[in-house]
């Protein structure tokens, strides 16, 4: 099986794993959590095959059908030329288009690091999490933030999830998370303080991860970035090729910045 399919089956079962309930509908899967329905990456249509003749309209529609229940509304296409055919039909709906990269670890990086990175429970990691989601997107309030990070708990229960990270002045200032599912691994929430940045940590603590992961026996790494974003030219220089692209839309709530 080929790296992107694998990653693609990594993807389907970790979804469905942290999902509450899945049903299919007539393009894919919908996935929901109904005990994080303000996750947008937990309740959502993902569309694993061609939608043929179906318009952005069409889509939408199904998405208001199967999940009117929520004041979000996300789309996610697996096949980057189907994401491409319809992307600025939902720009016209006004939904957010973010095409993201799926990177796979197949080289040496380009330079060790030198920062000391230590792995860290769910429990040490959870208040750099929050503090990150009250950054991040805009800002966030307590309460949103707080839930964003609590859905790791899932994650260390079906992905056996590790966190790896680097301190300075003994606080945790950056860390990102190591998934594992039968021989794949994800590194996943990539993230340092932004007054911490620009020392090498992130380089340091995805290196440890990948490394870990090697050692627990993956024998495919890989991570996904925003295919606008410059983080995506960091995991190049540490071993991360492309290995395929998908879409995600989302119809933001007004007034809300969390994902």
């Amino acid at each position: 099986m080929e790296d992107l399919e694998r990653i693609n089956a990594f993807s389907r079962h970790l979804e469905e794993l942290t999902s509450t309930h899945t049903e299919p509908w007539r393009f894919g899967t919908v996935c929901r959590n109904e005990d994080f329905p303000n996750r947008w990456d937990s309740n959502f249509l993902r569309i694993e095959r061609s939608v043929g003749d179906a318009t952005v309209v069409d889509l939408a529609a199904e998405s208001d059908r199967l999940l009117g229940d929520l004041r979000h509304r996300t789309i996610a296409i697996e096949d980057d030329d189907e994401g491409a055919r319809v992307a600025a039909g939902f720009g016209d709906l006004g939904w957010e288009a973010d095409r993201l990269v799926s990177m796979a670890l197949r080289r040496e990086p380009d330079r060790e690091p030198e920062a000391v990175i230590e792995e860290v429970s769910f429990d040490e990691a959870r208040p750099l999490l929050v503090e990150v989601n009250r950054r991040g997107h805009g800002g966030m309030g307590d309460e949103a933030a707080g839930m964003l990070a609590d859905f790791h708990r899932l994650l260390v229960r079906h992905a056996k999830a590790r966190f790896f990270g680097a301190r300075v002045d003994g606080a945790l200032v950056g860390c990102c998370e190591l998934q594992s599912l039968e021989g794949v691994a994800q590194i996943e929430d990539v993230n340092t303080l932004e007054e911490f940045r620009g020392r090498g940590l992130a380089r340091a603590f995805v290196l440890r991860a990948a490394r870990e992961a090697e050692r627990a026996g993956a024998d495919l790494t890989f991570l996904v970035a925003d295919d606008r974003d410059w983080p995506k030219e960091l995991y190049g220089k540490l071993g991360f090729d492309p290995v395929g692209r998908f879409w995600q839309f989302t119809r933001v709530p007004e007034g809300e910045t969390y994902r």
